[in-house]
């Protein structure tokens, strides 16, 4: 989910150096020169602009990909990308993503096509999608690297105006906490109104302004992009924690044009935005402040219909303590915590010093994608972190400072297992104690501090509503499964004039019964509801 976050400035490039010395050589010395260029032509010297990985010492392992093959006019593949279906995004952007094949398509060619278009009341549709897999992340003392081809869409000029494509991704944390933005957002690719350029921006900090002159961003500025209109170009990010200060590194065709290092912020700003796991995000907005800031748009001249293809995307990792599996969806219960070990894992917390305690949680026999802890200090505001995976002791750890004996911490876990995500019961540990001591997560149902239920909108497409009675939630997840197909875990939009939070879902057929349930926010705490059942009239 965009918030106000795009680039409304641009970085002055150097410009081109005079070539009245070169003029002054004497001929042996052009002809000498001329030469070299042919020879270095003809032995491949431009092989820097090959596909990843390249650029690297260290031997990667292809962790996850997308090939986008299939028959055209396919939808994605479900298991693989969520379809993010709304407006506005907080950037002023105005068309509506949709799931409809129109928008976002298989190409039968090899591509993704995300297309934008307007109908006869001149409203525009367009596609926004991310991965299911948000577990992308370089390994302490590794690398991750981020890399797809694609042809930014093939239009300039007048017809140009407003469009806004993007490869992206923003920190795991953010899919719970909705922090941006300190949980972290990595711009690879962005140009605006048809420019032939690109941009790419580290996000992170505070809003507005902080360490990251927010919502700008660390940014490389408008960098020239010949032909990226008109074929396909590779844009990589990598993500090295190899290396000290680590680094983000991004290239255009295998060359390095921007680096944003971990000294350029205060370390904890640095490690909250980059040292955890990311999802993959690509979409192709129309208007908003980044089209306005470079023209404007879009006009009665903007052209519809003029997609952004993607040929692939493949994520790699590189030396560290370990390879990021590929995530393989298979709903199973989420488990409930009781005492100091859960369905399927055990937890608790150690005491280190007077003033520090760390937190830990043991996956029983499974591997998880990522562990969030949730902890609240009495008289502060809930830290929602990513913890580090401890090989040697096979734990997730996070260790917190500043606690007091005798303050009793709420705490709770968010992970990953088998590609989908689960919340533990809440327990509570009191410092200077010997163990942590479970207290039942809430699991209201219709009634109980809210009211639901879902309103049939046509033959295949139904409307989840969640409406809190009486308080404010910070956002609400909807989980629901359609027999026959994967759960579905998305993002609900709010609805101001109807006091309800609402997601309209497609792909029904009557009769069929609709398993679902909601997580949301209270009060700086998460919740889940109850599973509920409706049937499609």
């Amino acid at each position: 989910m965009r918030i106000p976050q795009r680039r409304v400035h641009r970085d002055v490039d150097e410009s081109a150096r005079s070539g009245t010395a070169f003029r002054r050589l004497p001929f042996r010395w052009l002809l000498f020169v001329v030469c070299a260029l042919v020879v270095c032509l003809s032995t491949g010297l431009f092989l820097m602009a090959r596909t990843a990985p390249q650029a690297h010492a260290a031997t990667w392992t292809e962790v996850w990909g997308d090939e986008f093959n299939g028959p055209a006019g396919s939808p994605l593949d479900t298991s693989q990308w969520i379809y993010d279906i709304g407006t506005g995004y907080g950037t002023g952007e105005i068309e509506t993503t949709t799931n409809s094949t129109a928008n976002v398509s298989l190409d039968g060619n090899g591509h993704l096509a995300i297309t934008p278009l307007r109908d006869a009341n001149g409203n525009w549709t367009s596609g926004r999608i991310e991965t299911v897999n948000d577990s992308f992340a370089a390994p302490p003392g590794g690398e991750l690297e981020v890399t797809a081809s694609l042809q930014q869409p093939n239009v300039s000029g007048n017809a140009a105006l407003g469009y806004w494509p993007a490869f992206w991704m923003l920190g795991t944390p953010y899919r719970t906490d909705h922090n941006w933005p300190q949980d972290g957002e990595v711009d690879i690719m962005e140009d605006v109104n048809g420019l032939s350029s690109v941009f790419g921006t580290m996000h992170c900090g505070t809003y507005p302004g902080g360490p990251c002159n927010e919502p700008n961003g660390i940014g490389s500025g408008q960098r020239p992009c010949p032909g990226c209109q008109t074929g396909f170009h590779t844009y990589t990010v990598i993500i090295d924690r190899s290396v000290s200060p680590e680094q983000i590194r991004w290239y255009l065709d295998g060359n390095n044009y921007f680096t944003v290092s971990a000294n350029q912020v205060d370390p904890t700003t640095w490690a909250n935005a980059v040292d955890h796991a990311f999802y993959i995000i690509f979409d192709l907005a129309i208007g908003g402040g980044f089209p306005a800031a470079f023209g404007g748009g879009p006009t009665s001249a903007t052209q519809p219909g003029v997609p952004m293809l993607i040929d692939y995307v493949r994520v790699y990792t590189a030396n560290g303590s370990a390879v990021t599996p590929t995530a393989t969806p298979t709903p199973s219960p989420t488990p409930t915590a009781s005492g100091g070990s859960g369905s399927g894992f055990t937890q608790g917390v150690n005491a280190i010093s007077s003033n520090q305690v760390q937190f830990w949680f043991q996956p029983s026999g499974w591997t998880a994608g990522y562990v969030i802890l949730h902890y609240t200090i009495p008289g502060q505001a809930q830290q929602n972190v990513q913890m580090s995976y401890n090989s040697s002791a096979g734990q997730w750890q996070y260790t917190v400072s500043g606690v007091s004996s005798g303050q009793t911490i709420t705490y709770s876990f968010t992970y990953q297992q088998n590609g989908l995500q689960y919340d533990t019961g809440t327990y509570t540990y009191t410092v200077g104690s010997s163990a942590a001591t479970p207290t039942p997560t809430p699991t209201p149902s219709g009634g109980s501090g809210f009211s639901q239920g879902v309103n049939s909108v046509s033959s295949t497409q139904a409307l989840f509503w969640f409406q809190p009675s009486g308080w404010t939630a910070g956002y609400v997840i909807l989980h629901y499964t359609i027999p026959g197909q994967v759960q579905q875990n998305v993002q609900m939009s709010y609805n101001s004039s109807a006091g309800q939070w609402q997601y309209t879902a497609g792909g029904m057929s009557s009769g069929q019964t609709i398993t679902y349930s909601f997580t949301y926010q209270q009060n700086g705490l998460q919740y889940d509801t109850s599973t509920y059942t409706w049937t499609h009239p």
